[in-house]
């Protein structure tokens, strides 16, 4: 089958959510024998399996760059591919009966969450965006429950996926001394600095050897803390192996990934229960999916109690399972074959 996935960015320079899921996935769906061809304005990351085709953004001002997506995705016709798979900005596309969109999160959700006014509307105006996408043709997708309760005309949730040979296990490199990693900006509804404070006023004078990782895009310092920029693929999955802790304190995530990561490396997870922990974490059992004012004392408890953390980790490694990057994969691909026999039922006729 002749796949398209739209994407303005891939992995290669702007890892994030979104656009390393597209990247596993194109190439999930590669290895089931498809053939993918990625639209983006990123060129194809190292390891990439499908084809890519690069866009110019052909301005240079931020504005007008929020736009240029959805007029450089209409642009390009469905006459050559069985599927066209949008992962944002299709609000203009053409009317395509092999047309697919995920929505990975609402738009509204971001709004409520938005840390400044100008960030608040620009959200709720992609909000709309997103409601002109579902009245459109096609098939839509959710990536969790959260997802559709703000979109509610999404019926069908597809969760992500993680490539679970490459987050895998390794024992020996875990640190001796107690060790916390942390992924996200300091600000905004990633609260980096939030885990910052909780770390040096409660964790270290507590454990003054534990350390604290952060992986993210804003630089942080102080006692204990390491700071890392971007990382390769396989520098990421070390840091999953290395630590003790995972720690997310998001308020909002439209799904939660890493958390997953971490599981994958038999990293012991604490996260805030936002809308996407929830979904993922049973409290107690495979982590902890805690209120606020416990965060310090679920890390605590981890560090404390060895039994504990191998518990979680072990039961993260079943939970895990289910969201192997193939099984997620097989799951598109029915949808996409259930769409190609319709539409050529309907041609027939």
């Amino acid at each position: 089958m002749k796949i398209a996935f739209f994407n303005k960015q891939l992995p290669s320079d702007q890892p994030n959510g979104v656009s390393i899921q597209v990247h596993y996935l194109a190439n999930a769906l590669v290895e089931m024998g498809n053939e993918v061809t990625c639209f983006s304005f990123s060129p194809a990351p190292e390891g990439s399996l499908y084809r890519s085709h690069l866009f110019t953004w052909d301005s240079k001002w931020p504005l007008v760059r929020k736009f240029i997506p959805a007029l450089k995705f209409r642009s390009i016709k469905g006459d050559d591919f069985d599927i066209m798979h949008y992962h944002g900005d299709d609000y203009l596309c053409r009317k395509n009966l092999s047309r697919v969109r995920t929505f990975y999160g609402s738009a509204l959700q971001e709004a409520m969450h938005a840390a400044t006014l100008l960030r608040f509307l620009y959200q709720s105006l992609f909000y709309l965006f997103e409601w002109i996408s579902c009245l459109k043709q096609g098939k839509l997708i959710g990536i969790s429950v959260n997802t559709t309760r703000s979109l509610p005309l999404v019926k069908t949730i597809i969760p992500c996926g993680v490539p679970l040979h490459l987050f895998s296990p390794d024992p020996s490199v875990r640190t001796s001394h107690p060790s916390i990693l942390f992924m996200g900006g300091l600000q905004g509804r990633k609260r980096g600095d939030h885990l910052v404070r909780i770390f040096q006023e409660s964790i270290l004078p507590k454990y003054p050897d534990c350390t604290l990782t952060v992986v993210g895009p804003q630089n942080c310092s102080g006692r204990n803390i390491i700071y890392k920029s971007k990382l390769k693929e396989l520098e990421l999955v070390e840091q999953y192996r290395k630590h003790w802790i995972y720690c997310q304190v998001s308020s909002y995530e439209g799904f939660g990934v890493p958390i997953l990561e971490a599981m994958a490396c038999a990293t012991a997870v604490v996260a805030v229960k936002n809308a996407g922990a929830k979904e993922i974490i049973t409290d107690g059992v495979d982590g902890f999916c805690c209120r606020d004012a416990d965060i310090a004392k679920c890390i605590v408890a981890l560090i404390e109690n060895e039994k504990l953390r191998n518990s979680f980790c072990r039961k993260g490694l079943e939970t895990v399972k289910k969201y192997d990057i193939k099984k997620v994969a097989l799951k598109y691909g029915q949808i996409y074959q259930l769409m190609q026999e319709k539409r050529n039922t309907g041609n027939r006729h």
